[in-house]
């Protein structure tokens, strides 16, 4: 029932191997075809369900003999379309077949005698049927996954009610969560049949030759879809399926090993049943299923098909890292667990125990050891990360439930190919972890826990790897750093295509290719390579890969000038070489296959715009007398304010997306000088009362330069942009050159001693703007954007009482 594959041959091709011999339990050889139909307990069963077939055949014959169909029209007007007709339908075949008697009399005698009293078991059979009919209900159709969850839940119920354990009404919120569970579990199964589709449907240009030719007939598809099954009943979901309790008291029963295999079997046969189009292809399900029964009571079988000869490791989401796949098949009667050990080949022999590991093992569903059968399936991977390469054996061993019965183990060679192939940080800023830099749609961020996206600019250094081999005289050749405009799909990704991305950042040599036996120049500039050996160019510092602290050798960082990314005006949403942009890392091997990686990054090399335009209603040239721009009275407990006018313009890196990270203004902040004294710090407030939650940092735009950076490029149309105007910065409170108001002033808005003017006297002051945006570069964030006005200077005069003495 929760096996990772089914031993059940394809349903679809029943016919194609009827003549086939296969191996029965005891290790003779029979045909399917003789054997098994005249067989007395066979016969038995097929008389049975003809036998409950007949009555529904009998009804539907009845109506259509009836004078004028009147029958049939009456039941067609009064009897509204429900879906528990085909539940009620469902019940009274299977309930009526599958007795105690029959499923017995399936069994080989093997494994009747295996399992005992029927009493021991009769759980199991009754969740049989459940599956039985859970197979037949899917199968009678086109089933979207919405529909497939709907069949589940009915299942669910069934399984539920047969094990005494009904699901409430409502349900309970527990069994809310097991059925989500369900679902969940459901929709990783489903989803590989879904990709599988879409690729089909995004690159048909095969499918006429394979048409034409016989290799897609009309079984096509039948085996994809019944392998969402075994995808879905595994280990990790039997206990939203059984329920807990059900779970923890039956898996513990020697015979659980069967009821898994027995359910799977069923389904299958269910799923047949609502395809079979003739009483002969009933014929052939029934003969199949029975095939499968034996399956499930083979002994114990070892075997791995995969991983053998230079085998490429691939990133694996679900382990973290980049593993190889192993593949075969862990089985039999009375099957218990597996496991999976690696080493380098030393030339022992496989049952030699020395120098076997299983660091780095990972069984599908994260449990210790591998504890559903497989048949022809996933067995686990193995982490190879920080695997050098090399030829390595895995060795898998099969246990049985029964004390006293040695495990079967069994053993294969493979070459690790390396693949180390990736973009992990752009200038600063890493890739998001998780999901990590092998997922394209994975964005630069910041270095905070969670991560922003931030854009970057200026000199920028990449940082990743770029290196594959080495196996079947398949080395590095070649490696190339290309861009291409917009978020573009990453390998892997329908639409993806390296010819979209067009332009070489390593320049001015463009595509760095080398030749034996040059090792050391099999990196690039600014790569990080794992494993490698030392060199004089080389410095050995430590990382964080995949959460493992691993010895890398770095070489110096390639840093490029990202302001020549394109051309002038390449489009719309690419002016002044910034916008969306995807990054391609491409390597080439010796035999002239590609492996790439793709990065999504925003580039900002839009110029920010800084000017501070002095203190409203003061001409330019003059003098700044305090009694000016003093209320009546010269009164300490109310402020004294003025405007300071500027611009603080951080052009949008796209001007038709006015949100972050296009709009990516840092801030501003403005300071007063005195001559030969101290500076202060302006609060940025626009009301000497509210502030932000740094006063002194001003985070929106202020006023328009009148400019853009597309006008200092020859031929390049800059877009429409509004005329040069100054805006408020912020209100200062003139109290803060008075020797006599400054004292009542609070923090922030309070000067430092000695920047404030005796009555009477006067001195100079400088005013300067500074503003950043948030644009990375190597040097982190706001380092590649950020200006200082030029100092604007004033004579200020704290004339106040009337006098002013220069």
């Amino acid at each position: 029932m929760y096996s990772n594959h089914d031993p059940y041959i394809d349903t679809g091709r029943e016919g194609k191997v009827m003549k086939e011999k296969i191996e029965g339990p005891g290790g003779e050889t029979e045909a399917v075809e003789g054997a098994d139909i005249h067989d007395e307990d066979f016969q038995f069963v097929l008389r049975e369900f003809l036998s409950a077939y007949q009555p529904i055949l009998e009804e539907d014959l009845k109506r259509a003999k009836a004078p004028e169909h009147e029958q049939l029209k009456e039941e067609a007007e009064k009897t509204p379309v429900s879906c528990d007709d085909e539940l009620a339908l469902a019940n009274r075949i299977f309930g009526k077949f599958f007795t105690e008697e029959v499923a017995v009399r399936l069994l080989p005698t093997e494994g009747r005698r295996q399992l005992g009293a029927i009493e021991r078991w009769r759980w199991c059979l009754l969740h049989v049927r459940c599956c039985m009919i859970f197979g037949w209900l899917v199968c009678r159709g086109p089933r979207t996954f919405r529909a497939f969850a709907y069949y589940l839940y009915q299942y669910w119920l069934c399984v539920r009610q047969v094990l005494g354990t009904p699901v409430g009404s409502p349900p309970t919120a527990e069994q809310r969560q097991d059925f989500q569970t369900l679902v969940q579990a459901l929709a990783g199964a489903y989803r590989p049949y879904l990709t599988d589709q879409l690729a089909t449907v995004e690159f048909p240009a095969g499918i006429p030759d394979e048409v034409l030719t016989g290799k897609i007939d009309c079984f096509e598809g039948e085996e994809e879809a019944t392998a969402v099954f075994e995808r879905f009943l595994t280990v990790e979901t039997a206990p939203a399926l059984l329920g807990k309790e059900a779970f923890a008291a039956h898996s513990k029963e020697p015979f659980f090993w069967f009821c898994r295999c027995w359910c799977l079997c069923a389904i299958r046969f269910g799923c047949c049943l609502a395809r079979a189009r003739s009483f002969i292809e009933v014929l052939r399900c029934l003969l199949f299923y029975r095939r499968c029964l034996r399956e499930c009571f083979r002994p114990l079988r070892c075997e791995i098909t995969k991983p053998t000869g230079c085998t490429e490791e691939e990133l694996n989401q679900t382990v973290g890292g980049l593993t190889v796949t192993v593949v075969g098949t862990a089985t039999g009667a009375f099957f218990d667990h597996y496991t999976l050990e690696w080493r380098k080949v030393e030339g022992a022999a496989c049952d030699d125990d020395a120098g076997w590991k299983s660091d780095g093992v990972v069984y599908p569903g994260g449990a210790a050891t591998g504890s559903s059968a497989v048949v022809s399936g996933l067995l686990g991977w193995i982490n190879t990360t920080v695997l050098a390469p090399g030829s390595y054996e895995v060795r898998l061993c099969v246990y049985s439930s029964q004390p006293g019965v040695p495990p079967q183990c069994c053993c294969i060679q493979f070459n690790l190919f390396k693949r180390l192939v990736w973009i992990e940080r752009v200038g600063s800023a890493p890739v998001q972890t998780p999901p990590g830099p092998f997922v394209s749609t994975a964005p630069i961020v910041n270095t905070n826990p969670g991560g922003v996206v931030v854009p970057v600019g200026c000199c920028v250094t990449v940082k990743g790897s770029a290196f594959v081999g080495d196996c079947n005289d398949r080395r590095i050749k070649c490696f190339d750093l290309r861009y291409g405009l917009g978020f573009l799909p990453g390998p892997g990704e329908p639409g993806f295509n390296p010819a979209d991305y067009f332009g070489s950042l390593l320049v001015p040599t463009g595509p760095v290719c080398f030749t034996d036996p040059d090792e050391s120049g099999k990196r690039a500039p600014w790569n990080q390579v794992i494993g490698r050996a030392l060199t004089t160019r080389l410095v050995q510092t430590e990382i964080d890969f995949f959460g493992t602290k691993i010895k890398v050798w770095k070489l110096q960082d390639f840093c490029f000038d990202s302001a020549s990314l394109l051309p002038p005006c390449p489009d719309l949403h690419h002016h002044c070489r910034s916008g969306k942009y995807t990054l391609l890392l491409d390597v080439e091997d010796t035999l002239g296959t590609h492996y790439y990686d793709t990065q999504h990054v925003w580039f900002d090399n839009k110029p920010i715009h800084v000017e501070f335009g002095g203190l409203e209603g003061l001409p330019g040239c003059e003098d700044l007398g305090l009694q000016k721009f003093v209320p009546a009275g010269a009164p300490c407990n109310v402020a004294w304010p003025i405007n300071l006018l500027g611009i603080a313009y951080d052009e949008y890196i796209d001007y038709t997306d006015l949100t972050y990270p296009s709009d990516n203004f840092g801030y501003y902040s403005l300071w007063i000088t005195r001559q030969a004294g101290p500076t202060y710090t302006v609060p940025i407030t626009p009301d000497l009362v509210t502030l932000g939650p740094d006063p002194f940092k001003g985070t929106q735009r202020v006023g328009d330069p009148g400019t853009r950076c597309e006008t200092a490029i020859p031929g390049c149309p800059p877009p429409a942009f509004p005329a040069k105007f100054y805006s408020l910065l912020t209100k200062l409170d003139l109290r803060i050159f008075d020797a006599v108001c400054a004292a009542s002033l609070a923090a922030p808005f309070a000067p430092p001693a000695g920047f404030a003017l005796e009555r009477g006297k006067c001195c100079g002051y400088t005013f300067q703007l500074y503003a950043q945006d948030k644009t990375w570069t190597d040097g982190g964030p706001g380092v590649c954007h950020r200006k200082w006005s030029p100092p604007w200077a004033v004579c200020i005069c704290n004339d106040v009482d009337g006098r002013v003495v220069k």
